[in-house]
């Protein structure tokens, strides 16, 4: 890190300080992944939901996590509907009789979240009954199910019943999204303005009311300070044998240009590493035309 040479201070900060702030927001975000070692059954808010724009290596930092400590876990997707959703968790809990708590991580989840429907399931699935129920007919559905999905399903529905009812009680979730979950400030605020969408901020509020939340809700200095930790701290550029000056090169590119930046991302520093080592003389007129919206 000495050997950076830091640009001057643009807009009240340098770069310095902006890379400190994305190192102490990574930070806090590996210190909540490593929590999830310490949740167990019975807890009484054992599940975790993780909000940061797109990008930033969410999910990888979470699988990682959960590798190396050997966490018995299973990862689904979260955008898909909500019997999609509800197939998984039955298979999931067939194939895996009921010997201990399992964490089940969303990745992508802002799907299963989207309607004040599937938010209700939801609240089910996490607090309360700790059951995922589907209560519509599945005939029309059913030939399109795997043998095994029907198995799971089967042993699943209860007699006189249309549907089926998952128990969840040894699920911990962990949830992954570029989508923040509402305070309870902005629920008042949109119910005093006579929004429409107050009723569903209600109920995506007490979502988060049943989860530990991380929100890196961050300001662009930060999102920058962020990419560049990575950047200059991690392994993500060094199949390209990228310099540290180059790094340097890459990251002015980005402070001086954010605000018109087509993405924001650790592919992004990757994807401009590779055009820099393919294209030596004039990777920068590159970055402008594959990189920057027109203004």
């Amino acid at each position: 890190m000495e050997t950076i040479s830091f640009s001057p201070e643009r807009l009240g900060i340098t770069q310095k300080e902006a890379l400190e702030r994305g190192q102490l927001n990574r930070n806090r975000l590996k210190q909540l992944v490593t929590r999830i070692s310490f949740t167990k059954e019975g807890d009484k808010y054992p599940h975790t939901y993780i909000f940061s724009p797109a990008g930033l290596g969410k999910t990888y930092a979470v699988k990682a996590h959960l590798k190396k400590s050997n966490i018995r876990y299973i990862q689904v997707s979260g955008n898909v509907s909500m019997f999609a959703f509800g197939i998984q968790l039955a298979v999931i809990n067939f194939l895996n009789p009921y010997n201990g708590t399992v964490v089940i991580f969303v990745d992508d989840c802002d799907e299963i979240f989207r309607t004040e429907s599937s938010c209700n399931t939801m609240k089910n699935v996490l607090d309360g009954a700790k059951t995922f129920t589907y209560e519509k007919s599945l005939s029309s559905q059913w030939d399109n199910l795997t043998p095994l999905q029907q198995e799971a399903i089967d042993f699943f529905r209860k007699e006189g019943k249309m549907g089926f009812t998952v128990p969840t009680d040894n699920l911990i979730f962990v949830f992954t999204s570029n989508f923040k979950l509402p305070i309870d400030d902005e629920v008042r605020a949109a119910r005093a303005k006579g929004q429409a969408k107050s009723a569903l901020l209600a109920h995506k509020n007490a979502i988060r009311s049943r989860c530990r939340v991380a929100d890196f809700d961050l300001s662009w200095k930060e999102h920058w300070g962020w990419i560049a930790d990575v950047a200059l701290n991690t392994e993500c550029l060094s199949g390209l044998e990228v310099t540290e000056e180059e790094v340097q090169i890459i990251l002015d590119f980005l402070w001086h240009h954010w605000n018109r930046l087509t993405e924001r991302s650790i592919r992004l520093i990757e994807k401009m590493a590779e055009t820099m080592k393919d294209y030596p003389k004039t990777y920068k007129v590159l970055w402008e035309i594959d990189y920057l919206k027109n203004v």
